[in-house]
C-alpha cells in the first residue's frame, strides 16, 4: 500500500485528466472515463453496479451492461496498475459487496481539495478572517478550468452529484465575488464575476454583483448597457422588473460622484400598532446561511414565499431565522403562527386575530390592512388547504403583508414561490479537516457538546461520525436527536442504535413536540397524510435504488383500486409532500432518502413490502425486510 499511497492524482473539475506520480495516464474510451470519473466523485464510497449503470448509460441500460460494466472495470485496472497481474489490481479500484470504490488513501482528487478550500474559506468567514477567506476561494476556484463541467456533464447522464458540483461552484463563486467587493478587491474578481454573470443571466444577485464589480473597477458605461440588457431579458422571458437590488446598483451606477443617496424614511407606524418580533431564535445556522440569504432575496421580491423540504431538513429553523432577519423591514411586526395544534381555517384566524391584539372574534385582514407585517404560519403542512385560504384573502386584502410559510407541501398559490430546503451536505471522503468542516459532521459536533460538555470530534471518532451523518441522511433534526443520545451513550452506541429499527433511536431527554420523542415519530407525521394510494406507491417505491426512473416505478406498481393507476399522477403526490426529491432538470427520475425508505419499509405490511412485482428486476426481487428491519441499500 505504501508505494501507491496518493500517487494518484484524478482531475474532474474540466476536461478528465488521470496522473501516476505526475506521469499523464490515458484512461480510454467514454465509457471507462464515464466510470472513473464516477468513482472519483464518490472518492472512497462503495458505488453499486446499478448506480454505475444508470450513470453511464441513462435511462436506456442494455442487458450486458453489468457484463460491460466489470471489463471497463478490468481495463482501467490495467491502466491504473500495469505492472500487477489481473488479480492483483486491486489496489487503486477495489471491489465491494455491491460494486466497486476508487480507494481515498491511495487517489486524490480536485474535486475533493475544491471541497476542502470552500468549507475551510467558510469557516475563515465565521470567524472574521475575511483576507484568509479570499484568499482561499481564490484557491478553490483556481482548481476549476472548466465552470461548465463539459466532458463531466456528457459522460455522466443527469448525474446528481455533477448538479450539486456545478451549483457548488455558483455558490463558491458568488461567495467569492461578494467578499471581493468588501475589501475592495473588484479588479482582482472581475474575471470571475463574469463569468458567473454569463452562466446565471437571470440571477438578480448575481447580476446585481456583476454590475458592481464593474462599476468598481472602472467600467461604468460597460455597467450601464449591461443594466439594459438585463432589465430587457428580465421582462422578456420572466415579465418581471429588476428587484430592489439591481435598481439599487444602478442608482450607484448613476449618481454624481461624492453624492450620497438619499434614504428613504420608513413609514410611519404607532409604537401602540407594532407588533412582537418571531420570538426566540436558536443559536447561529452557519450551515444554513445560503439558504437563508436566499429566503430573504426571496422575501424582498415576493408576497407569498413557502419553505419545502424532507421531515427533519430544518424548515422551521430557517424559516424563523429569515424571519427574524427581515423583522427590520415590517414596521407592523413578524407574526409567528405555529400551526402544529390547530385543526382548521377557524382556529387559524381566531389565533392570529388574538396575536394582533383582538380578542379572537374579529377578521384578521381588518385588524392588518394597513399594516406592512410578515405573517409567518409554520408546520403547515397538516392545514394546507386552511393556510392557503387565510393566505389568499390576507395577501389580496392587504397591500403591505407578505406570507412566509414552512410546510412539506406548497400551499398551491398560483403568486407562490417557493424555495425546497435539502438535507445538509453529507460527508466526503477525505483529510481529517474536510471531514470536521463538513455541515452535518459540525452541527453533529456542536450539538454533542451541548449534551455533553468536553465532548470534542477527534480523528478516532471522525470515521463513526461521518458513518452516523451518512445514515441520517444530514437531516439536521435526526443529527440533533443522535447528538442528544451522546449524553448517556457514546458514538459507537449511538451507530448501533441506527442499525436497528427507527423507533430505538430515543434522545434521553424528548424535544417539546410528541414528534420529537424518536427518529420513527419524527418522520411518522409525512406517511400520516398521505391517502391509501400514495401510502401504496410511497412503500413500493422503497424498494427501487436510491435513485430511479419512472419506467422503474411504473414496473414495480401495481394500480390499487382505491385510486388513480397513472403512476406519475401518484408520484407527483408524492414529490408534492417532499418524501420524494426530483433529480436533474430534466424530469423522469427521482431520490428518497434512506430514511424515508427505511419507513416505507417499517410502515409497510410485511407482504407489500416482500413480494416481487412483475417483471422485477433480479436484484430487487428478494426480500428486503428480514426480522426487524433491513439494511436498504444505498
Amino acid at each position: 500500500m505504501t508505494e501507491t499511497r496518493a500517487c494518484y492524482r484524478v482531475d474532474l473539475l474540466g476536461p478528465l485528466h488521470v496522473r501516476r506520480k505526475g506521469h499523464r495516464l490515458e484512461p480510454g474510451p467514454a465509457k471507462q472515463r464515464a466510470i472513473l470519473s464516477l468513482l472519483a466523485l464518490r472518492l472512497g464510497d462503495s458505488v453499486p453496479v446499478s448506480e454505475v449503470e444508470e450513470a453511464v448509460w441513462g435511462g436506456v441500460v442494455p442487458p450486458s451492461a453489468r457484463s460491460l460494466v466489470h471489463t471497463y472495470v478490468a481495463r482501467l485496472r490495467q491502466v491504473l496498475e500495469p505492472e500487477h497481474p489481473p488479480r492483483r489490481r486491486v489496489r487503486v479500484i477495489a471491489s465491494t459487496v455491491s460494486g466497486y470504490s476508487l480507494r481515498a488513501e491511495t487517489v486524490e482528487t480536485d474535486v475533493a481539495r475544491f471541497r476542502r478550500y470552500a468549507a475551510e474559506a467558510e469557516k475563515r468567514i465565521g470567524e472574521g478572517c475575511r483576507e484568509e477567506a479570499f484568499h482561499l476561494l481564490g484557491k478553490a476556484l483556481d482548481l476549476w478550468r472548466s465552470s461548465t463541467l463539459g466532458e463531466l456533464r456528457s459522460l455522466l447522464h443527469d448525474n446528481i452529484e455533477v448538479e450539486a458540483l456545478g451549483a457548488a461552484w455558483v455558490a463558491t463563486s458568488h461567495s467569492y465575488v461578494g467578499l471581493g467587493l468588501r475589501l475592495g478587491r473588484a479588479a482582482a474578481v472581475l474575471d470571475i464575476a463574469t463569468r458567473l454573470a454569463r452562466l446565471e443571466p437571470l440571477h438578480e444577485a448575481i447580476q446585481a454583483d456583476y454590475l458592481a464589480v464593474l462599476g468598481s473597477s472602472g467600467h461604468r458605461t460597460v455597467a450601464l448597457h449591461r443594466y439594459a440588457d438585463i432589465t430587457e431579458r428580465l421582462r422578456t422571458e420572466l415579465g418581471v422588473d429588476p428587484g430592489e437590488e439591481l435598481r439599487a446598483v444602478h442608482r450607484a451606477l448613476v449618481r454624481p460622484a461624492g453624492r450620497p443617496p438619499v434614504p428613504r424614511p420608513a413609514p410611519a407606524v404607532p409604537a401602540a400598532r407594532r407588533r412582537p418580533g418571531c420570538g426566540p431564535i436558536s443559536g447561529p445556522l452557519h450551515w444554513r446561511a445560503g439558504d437563508i440569504a436566499e429566503l430573504a432575496a426571496l422575501l424582498a421580491k415576493h408576497r407569498a414565499v413557502t419553505v419545502t423540504g424532507a421531515p427533519g431538513c430544518g424548515k422551521s429553523a430557517v424559516t424563523l431565522r429569515a424571519a427574524h432577519q427581515a423583522a427590520r423591514v415590517f414596521t407592523g411586526g413578524v407574526l409567528t403562527v405555529d400551526t402544529l395544534d390547530l385543526s382548521d381555517r377557524r382556529q387559524l384566524e381566531r389565533r392570529l386575530a388574538r396575536m394582533l391584539g383582538g380578542n379572537g372574534a374579529e377578521d384578521p385582514v381588518d385588524l392588518l390592512r394597513d399594516q406592512p407585517t410578515l405573517v409567518v404560519l409554520d408546520n403547515a403542512e397538516h392545514l394546507v388547504d386552511a393556510c392557503a385560504v387565510v393566505a389568499d384573502r390576507l395577501l389580496l386584502a392587504c397591500p403591505d403583508v407578505v406570507v412566509l410559510t414552512g410546510s412539506r407541501q406548497p400551499l398551491g398559490l398560483p403568486y407562490e414561490r417557493v424555495q425546497r430546503l435539502h438535507p445538509l451536505p453529507v460527508p466526503q471522503p477525505g483529510g481529517w479537516p474536510s471531514v470536521l468542516a463538513n455541515p452535518a459532521v459540525a452541527l453533529l459536533a456542536e450539538r454533542a457538546a451541548q449534551a455533553r460538555p468536553g465532548f470534542r470530534l477527534d480523528r478516532r471518532d471522525a470515521e463513526i461520525a461521518v458513518e452516523i451523518c451518512r445514515r441520517l441522511d444530514g437531516l439536521p433534526l435526526a443529527l440533533e436527536m443522535a447528538a442528544a443520545c451522546l449524553s448517556t451513550d457514546s458514538l459507537d452506541g449511538v451507530l448501533r442504535k441506527l442499525e436497528g429499527p427507527l423507533e430505538g433511536l430515543r434522545p434521553p431527554v424528548a424535544g417539546p413536540e410528541p414528534r420529537h420523542t424518536s427518529l420513527r415519530a419524527m418522520l411518522d407525521r409525512s406517511v400520516q397524510r398521505l391517502d391509501v394510494v400514495e401510502r401504496c406507491l410511497f412503500q413500493r417505491v422503497a424498494l427501487l435504488p436510491g435513485v430511479f426512473d419512472l419506467a422503474a416505478a411504473q414496473r414495480f406498481w401495481r394500480p390499487h383500486p382505491s385510486g388513480p393507476t397513472d403512476v406519475r399522477v401518484v408520484l407527483a403526490a408524492l414529490v408534492d409532500k417532499s418524501l420524494v426529491m426530483p433529480v436533474g432538470t430534466t424530469g423522469g427520475r427521482y431520490r428518497m432518502l434512506r430514511l424515508l425508505r427505511r419507513l416505507a419499509l417499517e410502515t409497510g405490511a410485511p407482504e407489500a413490502a416482500t413480494r416481487p412485482a412483475p417483471d422485477l428486476p433480479l436484484s430487487l426481487s428478494r426480500p428486503l425486510l428480514p426480522a426487524g428491519v433491513a439494511a436498504v441499500p444505498d
